[in-house]
Order: structure tokens, then C-alpha cells, then sequence
């Protein structure tokens, strides 16, 4: 490789890149809040600060892209949102090359995304999956991407992804696919009921708080990962954060004690982590494969070390496979995994 490669993982909330050098060391990370169904404008101009930001013009490195903010209610349908935002990347990063994959196409990179979009929409997880089976030298290994909105669960057996699914509804009918995500999921998601002071309560189904407040309160979201507007568009501190928790249950912020509002919030947490483990169950048994290891990546990362002590399997986090100058780059690398991903096959490939 004689130039840098950036991987980009163009997202509906977000827009993640990780520059690699040309020894396939993490050099620079980024994720900018870009709430794509408001228009490509904002899409372009959140290419425009990263490589603003890196001091990097566009011809200076390749580019290796991946989607998911195809899905967004600003397109009519998913071909055409992936073909509005390849053009819109096109115009921002000429030499663009988008990762595809597909049951009856490998996985590679093409500059063009016409009448290929099918197998272009939402590949990012698949992109992940890849470079990790190809890194690792695991027989069976259960890969989890933990995000601010979704949650991927995906096994890969000697080095090769076994897909449960090639389209969102696919994976979603086979939970490989979750809507459940750390910053953004709607906690009335969680409903209709709460067990919490030992009683089972209704959830109110008003999008008056979200995941992000949950884990505010429990003081584990990394602020650099916490980019989504709140509920209520008021502030993101703990006081706040509890003040929107306790409007799920019916309740005002003083009506409790700070310790109370603390117990609601594991107790929503408790609520996610059911879900997620009834999700990567659910997958293993599809795949009639046993894992020996899970694999974890993406701002919710953090629960996976217990999800693994639960499922009796060996932990490892994403970043495990990765060169970069200090543990801070990693760590962030591993929440853009995919942009990540994209960037490293990309070089492992030509």
C-alpha cells in the first residue's frame, strides 16, 4: 500500500472513519452526530470537519465506504437511499469504493453502486464479521456489535461468516438483527411493563426518555459516544437524565430519592440485557454452532463482558486485533469498528 486508507461507516445518526496508514495502524478515529434523514447536507458536511478536522484532502488517501443510513425516511426505499448516498459521498471522496456482500456475490469493493444496491444496503456489520474471522484464529466465534441505536449478532466459523440473514428483515425475523442500542432506543421499547420496588409497573409509551439516560445515571456511556439529542432536548446531566427516567414510571424527579431513580435505571438495564441474551441465544441455536469466545465491539461494549460470563464464554474485545499508538485510538476504533473494518480489508485485499 503506498497511501492511507480511510474506512467510513455512513450511519442515519451518525458518520464514523478510521484513518489507517499504509502498515494498517490506526492514525486517526471519528464519529460525528449526523442526523441523515434531515437531509444529505448534512451528510456532506460531516465528511467535509472530519477531513477538515485530520487536515486531509480527499485525493490523498482511498476511501472504503459502508451504509446503513439507506434505512432513513428520506428515501422512499432502501435502493434508492443507497444510491443518493453514494452519490453524495461521490461528490465529497471521487475515489470512493463501497464493500459489498451478498449470498451469491463474495464480498469485495465496487465503485459503483447501481444495480448492486441490495448487496451494498447495511453490509457494515457483515464488514466487521469479516475482518474479524479473517484476524482471528477462533474455530467458532460469536461476534457482538452493541451501538447506539441496533445490536448485531453474528457467528463466524472457521474464518468464514455464517450470515442468519441478507436483508434487515431477514435478520430481524432471525434475531440477528436488533433494535436495541445504548444511546438512542426509546425506553418504552422496553414495555409495556417495569418490575421495579418489587412491583410490575406499565411503561409509559411517550418518547420521554432513552437508553442513553439510562446508562448516564449508571455512569457507564463514554460522553464521547453520548451524540444524540435527548428526549426532551434539555441537558445531558445525571439530575436530568433521572428526571426523564422517572417519566417513564409516572413520576417527578422529587418524588424519590437519587438512589431510587438509580435502581430504575438498572432496572431498564436489566430489561436490555434480557433481550440482547434471548437475541445471541436464539442465534447460536439457529446456527447449531457452539461458540468458544464472544467477540465484542461498538459503544455498548461494555455490556459484553457480562453477557459472555452469562452465555460461559471467553470475552475478548474487538480492539484485541487491532495496531494503533496507544489504547485511547483503539478504543475508539472499536466503537467505528466497522469504518474500521472496511479500511483493513480493503488493505488485506489489494
Amino acid at each position: 500500500m503506498s497511501k492511507s486508507v480511510i474506512g467510513w461507516d455512513i450511519g442515519g445518526a451518525h458518520v464514523k472513519a478510521v484513518l489507517l496508514n499504509a502498515e494498517g495502524h490506526i492514525v486517526q478515529v471519528s464519529q460525528q452526530a449526523c442526523a441523515l434523514w434531515k437531509g444529505l447536507h448534512l451528510l456532506e458536511s460531516a465528511l467535509q470537519t472530519i477531513l477538515q478536522t485530520w487536515a486531509i484532502e480527499a485525493d490523498q488517501c482511498l476511501h472504503a465506504v459502508t451504509m446503513t443510513g439507506e434505512l432513513v425516511d428520506l428515501f422512499e426505499n432502501r435502493a434508492q437511499g443507497v444510491r443518493e448516498i453514494a452519490q453524495a459521498v461521490k461528490k465529497q471522496l471521487p475515489q470512493a469504493m463501497f464493500y459489498m456482500a451478498g449470498m451469491d456475490q463474495a464480498a469485495l469493493f465496487t465503485e459503483t453502486v447501481d444495480g448492486l444496491e441490495s448487496y451494498i444496503a447495511s453490509m457494515n456489520w457483515h464488514a466487521s464479521a469479516q475482518c474479524l474471522a479473517e484476524a482471528s484464529d477462533a474455530s467458532c466465534m460469536l461476534i457482538v456489535d452493541i451501538g447506539s441505536t441496533t445490536s448485531d449478532i453474528t457467528l463466524c466459523h472457521a474464518k468464514k461468516v455464517i450470515a442468519n440473514g441478507w436483508t434487515d428483515a431477514e435478520r430481524m425475523e432471525r434475531h440477528g438483527l436488533l433494535y436495541s442500542g445504548v444511546v438512542r432506543t426509546p425506553l418504552m421499547a422496553f414495555g409495556p411493563y417495569i418490575a421495579w420496588h418489587r412491583q410490575t409497573r406499565h411503561i409509559t409509551a411517550e418518547y420521554f426518555a432513552t437508553t442513553a439516560d439510562v446508562y448516564r445515571v449508571l455512569g457507564e456511556l463514554d460522553p464521547e459516544h453520548d451524540l444524540a439529542d435527548t428526549a426532551d432536548g434539555q441537558g445531558r446531566s445525571v439530575p436530568a437524565s433521572m428526571r426523564r427516567l422517572a417519566r417513564m414510571v409516572g413520576h417527578d424527579l422529587e418524588d424519590a430519592e437519587t438512589n431510587d431513580w438509580h435502581s430504575l435505571a438498572q432496572a431498564f438495564k436489566d430489561q436490555q440485557l434480557s433481550s440482547l441474551l434471548h437475541a445471541i441465544q436464539s442465534c447460536i441455536e439457529q446456527a447449531t454452532l457452539q461458540p468458544q469466545a464472544l467477540t465484542g465491539l461498538g459503544a455498548g461494549s461494555f455490556l459484553l463482558p457480562e453477557i459472555a460470563q452469562r452465555l460461559n464464554l471467553t470475552y475478548t474485545p474487538a480492539s484485541t486485533w487491532m495496531s494503533a499508538g496507544n489504547s485511547t485510538l483503539k478504543s475508539h476504533a472499536e466503537v467505528c469498528f466497522p469504518a474500521y473494518a472496511v479500511a483493513r480489508l480493503w488493505q488485506a485485499w489489494h
